[in-house]
């Protein structure tokens, strides 16, 4: 989706004025000065080997920059930071990255037991510790916190990182905006749930990545060259060479989008065992890019060659490029979005689907009738998926949302040549080239549909599907009377429980 949506799917902007957090100053002499202020010392080690000349700061704002007004220092011998924070900017360190940005000149003193020669850094790229997400105490402003930073942790950050929204309500403006960037300290400090979903998303990741790499999870929030871990090493040294040429990628394609000053990007080089058995092959590495342009999305998946800089694609697996813009009455919200998909099957021909979805908000309903072509279409190549001809619908699909007191509901219904309502509207399609439709005319017809959450579903169609949400509950409902209800736990897990009829329900099995 393009407008004012939380999704997917699923890295950032710039500015330097901070709402919220900061304003103080992080050099020793003025913390030591503030001398009636709180100071929460964090230290740790940079490592890859140990860093020295890398810049590691708190990122507040979680736009994945130093910002002059986040507390930052650079590592010294042995990769060694003290990080003296404020008190009120410690109150974000629950909620917030620490980074370590390492620079084209940086110094990596490398491993002699490992029989890794020091070395000066000559391709930029960072390292990440993940939120803690764990209220900081008098205690540890007493005693100090220690946090240590390496690609072992920073696959842990990346693994949560995609689970964020992009800049939630925001996408592509101000991330300095703690009021929608769901990155931003004080974001979070406001939203509990999406604090209560990252945390699980923690566990899930670091059992995943415990299975995955055979290291225990005090292994990778340890220091693997102090403990002599030659199997931490030996894995952070793999997982190093996908963060190298994920910066890489994600400096590029900034370069590429410039002209976009709140382009959101995000890029994710990786192992992916269950890729490599659905493409039938050993041990691969794969690159997921998301950029975020305000109207425009594009998302590519690839799977690469395996060179030294890991910056040839083999194949891609999977691409999306969706763009939206004000369309017709905008008295009543009108906006037109295209989405174009394409994917890659086992045989090497990919699958091509497009959909065009325009919408109004009239009195508190949100209607969009939507067209898709046949996602069965296959194409001997990516470059030969015909994305331009909306001419012919194989899908047409009505969409309503709506909320009453705290609840929200929605209701989709999916008509294809069979169904009769197929030919309703039929002369809406081809958005792009017309913008001159009457709006009441598509809002008359989708107010005739059954969409409230209460209405018996007696209409034809291919399928359909309801939802109500409520604060910690989400049910589902759809044409095979399928119910699905989710329930936010105390502890941040989910319930999934399972009806037939809506009134009694047993936990889900599948």
């Amino acid at each position: 989706m393009v407008k004012s949506k939380m999704k997917l799917a699923l890295s950032l902007a710039l500015g330097l004025v901070l709402s919220g957090c900061g304003g103080s100053s992080f050099d020793d002499e003025n913390v030591s000065a503030a001398s009636s202020e709180k100071i929460l010392t964090v230290t740790g080690k940079a490592i890859d080997g140990y860093i020295v000349g890398g810049t590691v700061f708190l990122d507040i704002n979680g736009n994945g920059n130093a910002e002059p007004n986040e507390p930052q220092k650079e590592t010294e011998v042995g990769g060694d930071y003290t990080l003296n924070i404020s008190e009120e900017d410690a109150e974000c360190l629950a909620y917030s990255a620490i980074i370590v940005d390492v620079p084209v000149g940086a110094w990596d003193e490398g491993s002699e037991d490992e029989n890794v020669a020091a070395h000066e850094v000559t391709d930029p790229y960072q390292i990440v510790l993940q939120p803690t997400f764990k209220a900081i105490t008098e205690e540890d402003f007493t005693n100090g916190l220690v946090r240590n930073i390496s690609p072992l942790t920073t696959v842990v950050w990346e693994a949560i990182e995609r689970s964020y929204p992009p800049f939630a309500e925001n996408k592509g403006n101000n991330p300095n905006d703690s009021e929608t960037n769901a990155k931003h300290c004080h974001y979070l400090k406001k939203h509990d749930e999406a604090v209560q979903e990252l945390k699980q998303e923690i566990e899930d990741a670091v059992v995943g990545l415990v299975q995955f790499y055979n290291l225990s999870a005090d292994q990778m929030y340890a220091d693997f060259i102090a403990d002599k871990d030659s199997d931490a090493f030996h894995v952070a040294q793999d997982i190093m060479k996908g963060l190298k040429a994920a910066y890489k990628r994600k400096t590029d394609l900034r370069e590429q989008y410039s002209d976009y000053q709140n382009a959101e990007i995000r890029v994710f080089v990786h192992r992916n065992p269950e890729l490599d058995e659905y493409f039938q092959v050993d041990n691969g590495w794969y690159r997921d890019e998301i950029v975020f342009l305000g109207t425009e999305d594009l998302v590519e998946f690839s799977k690469l060659q395996d060179t030294d800089k890991l910056d040839e694609v083999d194949f891609i697996s999977s691409k999306f490029h969706e763009l939206g813009q004000e369309w017709n009455e905008q008295d009543k919200s009108g906006w037109l979005s295209v989405r174009k998909d394409a994917y890659r099957e086992m045989n090497g021909t990919y699958r091509c689907a497009k959909n065009e979805r325009v919408s109004f908000d009239v009195n508190g309903i949100h209607y969009e009738l939507g067209n898709s072509s046949d996602s069965a279409t296959l194409a001997n190549s990516f470059e030969e998926c015909n994305f331009d001809d909306f001419s012919s619908p194989y899908e047409k699909n009505y969409h309503l949302r709506y909320t009453e007191g705290e609840a929200s509901y929605s209701a989709a219904f999916y008509f294809r040549a069979e169904q009769a309502r197929f030919t309703e509207l039929a002369d809406w399609k081809e958005f792009t080239d017309n913008p001159e439709f009457n709006a009441q005319d598509m809002i008359d017809t989708l107010i005739l549909t059954p969409y409230k959450w209460e209405d018996e579903v007696t209409i034809d169609t291919a399928y359909w599907r309801k939802r109500k949400e409520e604060p910690g509950v989400q049910i589902d409902i759809d044409n095979d009377n399928n119910w699905q209800r989710a329930t936010k736990q105390d502890d941040g897990t989910t319930l999934y429980e399972c009806s037939s009829d809506g009134e009694n329900w047993t936990e889900c099995t599948d």
